[in-house]
């Protein structure tokens, strides 16, 4: 094959690897859900899990990557004739230029993306761990397969080393539990409501003192509200707090 049947080769796979790229990212950021408020049913497309897709993204971005190296050296002479062309003497500097743009784009893109904190601090807590519970914690052990024993034993080493409280105070420190000062339990799969039901504080009073808009959806669950509006769990929990301490506080009043 002659150079020019290399090149039209090159362009062809960057131009079906562009596309493949393009558009399971489309795919992934609008198609299918993610977080762990979604189910697991919901995350396959076309009999593929979410990561499996992920996963086909980026292996199609090494390949684009090796495709655009050979395509340089492939048309090195005319990127070369072109530069001296328009920029002269500067040529040089504005290849060198342009390659050092190219690596500074990826700090582009974390320089502008929002920070916000406890976004995705629930990311990974759902069906995969609630399966692996389900494994350790079955009725049904299957005594005749090692791994199951292997299992039994791990359980039971578990629950000698570590006794509820433990278990709990360390779930807290992973958060998987939320507490605050009140003794509330409170996790980012809760709804304003499940809280009211809990505290008897109203729904739209805990909203109000998260500073949420009017139309506020108070029966989405605490995961997705925070996303929605920029607020923490340490903030509801210190407004359920100050809620409660003033209800407190109301009824020590009206006693009097």
């Amino acid at each position: 094959m002659k150079k020019p049947d290399w090149q039209y080769l090159v362009d062809t796979l960057l131009f079906v690897c562009i596309i493949g790229i393009a558009s399971i990212g489309i795919l992934m950021g609008l198609v299918i859900p993610q977080g762990p408020q979604a189910s697991e049913k919901a995350k396959y497309f076309l009999g593929l899990h979410r990561h499996q897709w992920g996963n086909i993204h980026f292996y199609l971005s090494i390949a684009f990557i090796c495709l655009v190296v050979i395509h340089i050296v492939l048309s090195w002479s005319w990127i070369k004739g072109k530069a001296r062309q328009l920029f002269k003497r500067g040529w040089g500097t504005v290849l060198i230029l342009t390659g050092v743009m190219s690596l500074l784009s990826i700090f582009l893109f974390w320089a502008f993306t929002p920070r916000i904190p406890g976004a995705y601090e629930d990311y990974g807590i759902g069906a995969g761990r609630k399966a692996k519970r389900e494994v350790f914690e079955s009725p049904y052990p299957q005594e005749g397969r090692p791994e199951q024993k292997e299992i039994r034993e791990m359980k039971e080493e578990q629950s000698l080393a570590d006794p509820p409280e433990k278990e709990h105070e360390q779930k807290s420190a992973r958060g998987l539990l939320a507490e605050d000062a009140s003794g509330i339990l409170i996790s980012g799969q809760m709804t304003l409501f499940d809280i009211e039901s809990k505290t008897g504080i109203s729904a739209k009073r805990i909203a109000d003192e998260l500073n949420l808009p009017a139309g506020a959806p108070l029966n989405e669950t605490l995961g997705r509200l925070r996303k929605r509006y920029l607020f923490t769990m340490q903030e509801v929990r210190d407004a359920v707090d100050s809620l409660m301490k003033k209800e407190k506080k109301e009824n020590e009043n009206n006693n009097e």
